[in-house]
């Protein structure tokens, strides 16, 4: 089975973060729809954790409810 490339981390990470943050803010599931561009079915998926999205409208989705999107990129500690 082939490795699972690093962005499937990232997308995970986002999608869990834009859930709770819909959460936190006691937005409907259609109300944050709306706000992020997404029908009933997307919305669905991004709950069910299923990977359909983009890095891009993920850091999109996540600037639109007011989170702040970081990204580092470092070298392994030990490596020149």
């Amino acid at each position: 089975m082939a490795a699972r490339p690093p962005s499937n981390r990232l997308r995970k990470l986002m999608r869990s973060k834009i859930c709770e943050r819909i959460e936190v803010k006691e937005m409907t599931r259609k109300d944050a729809g709306d706000k992020l561009g997404l029908n009933k079915a997307q919305m669905s998926r991004l709950f069910d954790d299923q990977d359909i999205f983009s890095l891009d409208r993920l850091v999109d989705a996540a600037a639109a409810l007011g989170l702040e999107v970081r990204l580092s990129v470092v070298r392994p500690y030990g490596d020149k």
